[in-house]
């Protein structure tokens, strides 16, 4: 019950702290999660508490488009540092990525990284805000840290409750990459197939006008097919 009461406090005094969504946050993410998550409640905080924290995860191999949108890695590990995380409605962004409207710009361009964060920590909110259907928790999120890799996930015939907590926001954050570059690639199929009864306001399509990738070298071509 102590517990329980601190976390209750923890989430009111950080939601004061925060900003609501910019209207073009809010219309992307509309896009991606529907009308399953209440914006209105969502708080954005500059500052994650934890991002000064760096640890070492093993390469990834490079099937998923987050990681053919970036240059490759040298070696077989690469260290890493906390982007943002959520505890409850609030994200916590890591000091150098927040900014006033994380998708500034949207729906003219699609500043894609920036995207892919955002879709992945409001999943988690979106997790939370869904609780009692999904069994979101803080502490069942950080057991799952103790794998190598929790973000990491293979696309096969499982409902999307089966995967883990960080895999289900990766999956998410998969398919806004995957519909900004190819949204005909068979990967992207799949992904909207596996997403669309769980997220009925899911758009097949990204609507911006433009899209805006980390890395000008990255084959875009057929990055999801």
């Amino acid at each position: 019950m102590l517990a329980r009461a601190l976390l209750a406090l923890i989430l009111v005094l950080t939601a004061a702290c925060g900003r609501p969504l910019a209207p073009a946050e809010r219309a992307f993410t509309a896009t991606v999660l529907g009308p399953g998550l209440d914006a209105d409640r969502v708080r954005i905080v500059r500052g994650n508490l934890i991002g000064g924290l760096r640890y070492i995860r093993p390469t990834r191999p490079r099937e998923a488009c987050r990681e053919k949108i970036l240059p490759p890695p040298a070696g077989p590990t690469v260290t890493v540092s906390t982007a943002a995380f959520v505890l409850g409605e609030t994200v916590f962004y890591r000091r150098d990525l927040w900014a006033p409207d994380l998708v500034a710009g949207y729906p003219r361009t699609l500043p894609l990284a920036d995207a892919m964060l955002l879709a992945h920590e409001l999943t988690h909110v979106w997790q939370w805000q869904n609780r009692e259907t999904t069994g979101f928790s803080p502490m069942r999120v950080a057991a799952e840290q103790a794998a190598d890799d929790p973000y990491l996930f293979v696309l096969d015939d499982r409902p999307f409750a089966a995967y883990g907590y960080e895999q289900q926001a990766s999956l998410v954050e998969e398919y806004v990459c995957c519909r900004a570059l190819d949204p005909e690639g068979a990967r992207t199929g799949r992904l909207r197939a596996l997403l669309e009864p769980v997220f009925p306001g899911l758009e097949a399509r990204e609507t911006a006008m433009s899209v805006a990738i980390p890395w000008k070298d990255a084959p875009v071509r057929g990055i999801c097919s």
